[in-house]
């Protein structure tokens, strides 16, 4: 913590005038070490005990009953919820250092690109999040309705007039086979069902949010260097070392802070790309099962849709950022001879270091590949 506070401080921008600034950004970098002890139920420290409890109970129905693909199905569910809780948590000890690293290098890009987006940052994040947790809303009312049908079914079968208790005791075995039903444990049980349901579509959208971010600084620098590029995709404007200098060192602390948020999120990244991954396949597997009813069919189609929409959107605009990363090669190498200087040089070595570092984990060593393999 103390490296990233010193890291902060040493980082070599020139000192920021708010005066020549069109968009200042405020941050708030307080630290919620103090916020996680105040009592608010739907606070993490209130949360994770519940959804604990939720994965202890999915575990012993999984002992005494037996391991089947839907009683696995609710338990991956709590059980990546609770560990999605434990994470967000640690990250949160380390948002402060992080968001001002990143709103330092945010404010010096801010004040030297001029240009203003008819859609600002901040507008495509509010879209995004109505977006995704509208849709989220929509899912898990769909499931909700689906599942009250299907207890007004059995309710007639059985001749029970208890519609709402039949649906509690039908959705959450686990619990209510081990103790008593009640109204305000059902609405208890429910209600941790619904906190769990929107937390896992947090995570998607939390990584959809921090690409935008990461892609749109790239953007800027991007930007930046096309403004000097002609029709022919030639360097037409010789322009100052400095200039150069400043491009080189952009992209540099650019590249930096996006391996710095990549060490601080990739456990989320893993546990959501994991759990995606999990629920379509077991989303294709209930497929090969009969679906009685409109009202579940409907459900079965928006829920895999959903599910398969909101994980491409995740692998899309994370690999934006990639994409945005390479996209200074070709002003980089096309600078004419008379534009060329030591800084052109270092801007393009810089550039060419940091693709080595990024593609490093993805090389091969080809002695260990043999002629079977694809390659």
């Amino acid at each position: 913590m103390n490296e990233d506070k010193r890291s902060v401080t040493e980082m070599p921008y020139p000192r920021w005038n708010p005066t020549k600034s069109w968009h200042p950004v405020m941050i708030n970098v307080q630290s919620p070490k103090n916020n996680l002890r105040r009592f608010d139920p739907i606070k993490t420290d209130v949360v994770a005990p519940e959804m604990l409890l939720m994965s202890v109970y999915n575990v012993l129905r999984l002992f005494v009953t037996g391991i089947s693909s839907t009683k696995m199905t609710t338990f991956v569910f709590y059980a990546t919820n609770l560990v999605t809780t434990v994470l967000f948590v640690r990250l949160a000890r380390q948002w402060p250092c992080l968001t001002l690293t990143w709103e330092k290098l945010e404010r010096e890009l801010t004040s030297r690109y001029r240009e203003i987006s008819k859609t600002t940052l901040a507008v495509r994040f509010k879209i995004v999040t109505i977006v995704v947790m509208s849709l989220a809303l929509v899912e898990h009312s769909a499931a909700v309705i689906s599942a009250y049908v299907n207890a007004i079914d059995c309710a007639n079968y059985r001749g029970d007039t208890d519609i709402i208790g039949t649906y509690f005791q039908s959705q959450f075995p686990q619990v209510f086979s081990r103790m008593s039903y009640t109204l305000w444990k059902g609405v208890l049980v429910e209600t941790i069902n619904i906190l769990s349901t929107f937390s896992w579509n947090f995570v998607d959208l939390f990584l959809i949010l921090i690409s935008i971010a990461l892609a749109d600084q790239f953007r800027q620098l991007n930007s930046r260097l096309y403004s000097i590029r002609g029709k022919h995709h030639v360097v037409i404007k010789a322009m100052p070392e400095w200039w150069w200098a400043e491009a080189r060192s952009d992209y540099n602390h650019l590249a930096t802070l996006t391996r710095r948020v990549d060490s601080h999120i990739s456990s989320i990244v893993l546990l959501s790309f994991a759990t995606d991954l999990y629920f379509i396949c077991i989303q294709l597997l209930y497929s090969f099962n009969p679906i009685r009813g409109v009202v579940r069919k409907i459900y079965f189609c928006f829920s895999f849709g959903f599910l398969l929409a909101r994980t491409t959107a995740v692998s899309l605009y994370a690999a934006s950022v990639h994409d945005e990363s390479l996209l200074p090669a070709p002003i980089l190498y096309s600078v004419s001879g008379s534009s060329y200087s030591s800084e052109v040089a270092g801007t393009i070595v810089t550039y060419e270091l940091v693709l080595v570092q990024f593609n490093s984990v993805q090389q091969v060593d080809q002695s260990n590949v043999t002629i079977c393999e694809v390659r």
